[in-house]
């Protein structure tokens, strides 16, 4: 047997390396050789201890004839071992190359990155970037390129099929292999339409690719400007005519900076060296009157700079989207908002941050039973007021309310999600113009149960500075079977308390015998006491209690272009 150990070369047996049964070591074989792990844990600060089962679990001596190895094995340059790749996933480099955002890849784009200096290849489905694997692959660089830029799946089973290769390359996945062309979702803002048959994109589907033949049509136009005091660095951007999604991406160095703004269907990029290192988070602010969106930074240093930054070669593109991603965000706090209710308090893993639209949903994709389930949730503001912000939140945190439904397969999922739980959620869609407002003196929000969740970025954004002559009221009302089932109560009271042109009322179906309040279902003379001539009125709720509204809203003769239906 060949074996090296890493305190000095010894034999081992291949039991003594499946059980680990050396003093203080943790053993690792590997292309024929053994190695001691606890050292290089220590040395990396990593409990990790995954990569244990990176490569092949028999050396080629030792492995039955059937799976001894075919490959011819190379002489690797210094600084290339199987130990040194694990150091360099654990380093924090972006081994992926699209910041560690899961894509979903066509054969085509696949086909795109063949050389060894831009090198993807499929392998059972999975797409991983082998750029800076090629100096530590055993077989040596040659072989790997036999695979590079396709489906390597069958290069791969002939040579090697016991590979641990999803936990080799675990840091280098790009995403999905996807075949197909599913038509893209369609969303339309009339009251009440019919239910489009279209879905949202799940892991295992890809969007509808780029056409031929067919003219880019005009892309909305965007300029920059920044300011800076000592402390801070701002950076202003000026649209007309959209509803802008932000994406704020601060690279490993703390100064390389990417800034994507969505505009209808196209993507504005803006890509700057910092002319010094920024603090994370950012904080994100979007006038949507304006279509101003502003970006601001905390310095490292509190100096000012001579200029902004490099602009990178990148910098300026606009392209059309046509593909939307999944980003992997994880879980870092759970709050109780009422007996059967959660806010879930989401980060990306790396240094990003994406605006939603107000009234916008993002969909949720979990892997439930071995079966792919995606819902769409609509984001909320992680408190109505400051004093109620929960510890863990940060500016760049997506939040979610979810209701736990019996019966239901996503709901119950989320709702027992822990810190540290990893969850994929897509880019936002939605029709909300909040420009339909203009000319409306006041606001009047109909919810039941879960769908007060898109009223509260309404409500926020409503009684925001610079609107105090827009809305002179605020009208929320929320219908719910009990009063334990009434979600931020206390915060819905307490802005009431503070803000006069806030008002809340709470109706319930089934209340209690202590219930104090209104308790009857949802009528056209409740309406009609609480929207005017003028109102804009917000509909979210169960189907039941829509269609009612939009009936009743109907026999008023309220202004269709004064109206908007959440629709479930």
């Amino acid at each position: 047997m060949c074996c090296a150990y890493l305190s000095g070369a010894t034999n081992i047996t291949p039991s003594q390396v499946s059980l680990g049964k050396m003093p203080n070591a943790r053993m690792l074989l590997a292309h024929a050789r053994v190695y001691e792990t606890r050292r290089l844990l220590t040395q990396s600060g990593s409990t990790d201890w995954s990569f244990r089962e990176a490569v092949m679990p028999w050396c080629g001596c030792c492995a039955p004839a059937e799976m001894a190895p075919q490959e011819t094995t190379v002489a690797l340059k210094p600084g290339h071992s199987l130990m040194d790749w694990v150091r360099l996933g654990h380093s924090g480099v972006d081994l992926t190359g699209v910041g560690g955002v899961l894509q979903d890849v066509t054969p085509e784009q696949l086909a795109a990155h063949g050389k060894g200096t831009d090198a993807w290849i499929a392998i059972r489905g999975s797409v991983y970037n082998v750029t800076h694997y090629m100096d530590f692959h055993p077989g040596g660089k040659e072989e790997l390129m036999r695979g590079v830029g396709k489906d390597g799946t069958d290069l791969f089973n002939q040579i090697h099929p016991w590979v641990n290769y999803e936990s080799l390359l675990q840091k280098c996945r790009v995403g999905r292999l996807v075949q197909g062309r599913p038509p893209p979702p369609s969303f339309v803002d009339r009251l009440f339409p019919k239910k489009s048959k279209a879905r949202l994109p799940v892991l295992s589907e890809v969007a509808q690719g780029p056409q031929k033949n067919t003219r880019m049509p005009s892309t909305p136009s965007m300029t920059m400007d920044w300011f800076q005091q000592m402390a801070t660095v701002t950076l202003q951007f000026f649209t007309k005519g959209a509803v802008p999604q932000t994406r704020v991406m601060l690279c490993s160095s703390h100064r390389d900076l990417i800034i994507n703004i969505k505009l209808d269907k196209f993507l504005h990029v803006t890509h700057i060296v910092l002319e010094d290192n920024v603090c994370w988070p950012a904080k994100v602010k979007t006038n949507y009157e304006t279509g101003t969106v502003e970006v601001q930074f905390t310095k490292e240093k509190s100096v000012m700079w001579k200029g902004l930054g490099d602009l990178q070669e990148d910098n300026g593109q606009v392209r059309e989207v046509q593909q939307e991603p999944y980003d992997s965000l994880e879980v870092v706090g759970m709050c109780k908002v009422n007996h059967n209710t959660q806010l879930l308090l989401l980060r990306h893993k790396l240094r990003v941050h994406v605006t939603v639209p107000i009234g916008y949903s993002v969909p949720v994709l979990a892997d439930i039973n071995d079966v792919e389930i995606v819902r769409s949730y609509t984001p909320v503001a992680a408190a109505m007021e400051d004093k109620f912000l929960p510890s863990e939140w940060s500016p760049d945190c997506l939040c979610l309310m979810v209701k736990e439904c019996p019966g239901g397969q996503m709901s119950p999922y989320l709702c027992t999600l822990k810190p540290g739980d990893v969850l994929k959620v897509g880019q936002p869609v939605g029709s909300l113009r909040l420009s339909a407002m203009d000319g409306a003196s006041q606001l009047c929000l109909l919810s039941a149960g879960s769908g007060f969740t898109p009223m509260i970025q309404i409500i926020l954004w409503a009684l925001g500075s610079g609107r105090k002559k827009r809305f002179q009221k605020v009208n929320l009302l929320c219908y719910n079977l009990k009063e334990r089932d009434i979600m931020w109560q206390e915060q819905l009271e307490a802005l009431a308390g503070t803000d006069s042109r806030f008002s809340v009322t709470h109706i319930l179906i089934e209340p209690d015998s202590d219930w104090r309040g209104p308790t009857c279902e949802l009528t056209l003379e409740i309406l009609q006491s609480i929207v005017q001539k003028d109102s804009f009125v917000c509909v979210c709720g169960p189907d039941s209690f829509r269609k009612a509204a939009v009936r009743f809203l109907g026999e008023m003769q309220h202004p269709e272009n004064l109206c908007y239906v959440f629709q479930g």
